[in-house]
């Protein structure tokens, strides 16, 4: 059994020479089911997020007991990857437009106010607003991203939330997705196959396995998990 590189999001995510935030998301492309990169943003938001291509992770089975990803670059070159948010401005006096779903932003469509972190509406006319949006359906299109939390059903209930995804690391596609079952004072960690996944949708993931099945499965050994 070959190991397989697991990334935990919300994971502390460091380079050569520094830290550089934490694992925000993974995107995954569907037809293969191959995890091309990891969205990495700083703990606070002072910066935008990067798209950090899956090769610089590396191809060590992951993670330390901490769950920390190491890449393979310093916070220069970090730095001068692509944007995974883009921020837009807008003059106050313009009317909000509602942006088309699964689109960039462009001119001259403006997030509504208090949606993915736009401002309220200005309280003087005249003083340009910014709001930040998501890159990935821009910079990768057709490419969907995994979020912690994401709603996990099984075929007779909903059974808990995502918390991971593991890759072989040699072909970086998906082989479990992490997830965390129960309630909060008695939860636990079970990797669950990916040919157990029947269908990702807008309000989660849909196994073709029973809540018992899921139960089943032993605890995750998530310091060494096993493909």
């Amino acid at each position: 059994m070959s190991e397989t590189q697991l990334f935990r999001l919300g994971a502390e995510v460091r380079c050569a020479d520094g830290e550089c935030g934490e694992l925000k998301s993974l995107v995954v492309r569907p037809g293969d089911d191959v995890v091309t990169h990891l969205v990495v943003e700083q703990k606070h938001g002072q910066v935008p997020g990067k798209l950090v291509p899956l090769g610089l992770a590396g191809t060590e089975p992951s993670a330390s007991a901490s769950g920390q990803i190491q890449l393979g670059c310093t916070m220069a070159e970090y730095g001068q990857l692509d944007p995974a948010e883009e921020t837009y401005s807008y003059p106050s006096n313009e009317e909000y437009q509602t942006r088309p779903e699964n689109s960039g932003a462009s001119w001259p469509y403006y997030a509504p106010p208090g949606v993915m972190g736009a401002p309220g509406l200005p309280s003087e006319p005249g003083i340009p607003q910014d709001f930040t949006v998501d890159a990935v359906p821009d910079e990768l299109p057709g490419e969907e991203e995994v979020f912690r939390g994401e709603h996990v059903h099984a075929k007779d209930g909903n059974i808990g939330h995502v918390q991971g995804i593991a890759v072989d690391p040699a072909t970086g596609r998906v082989t479990f997705v992490l997830l965390r079952t129960g309630r909060l004072w008695s939860h636990r960690a079970v990797l669950v196959p990916r040919s157990a996944v029947a269908e990702v949708g807008a309000d989660g993931f849909h196994l073709d396995i029973t809540v018992q099945q899921v139960r089943d499965l032993p605890p995750a050994d998530t310091d060494h998990p096993a493909g």
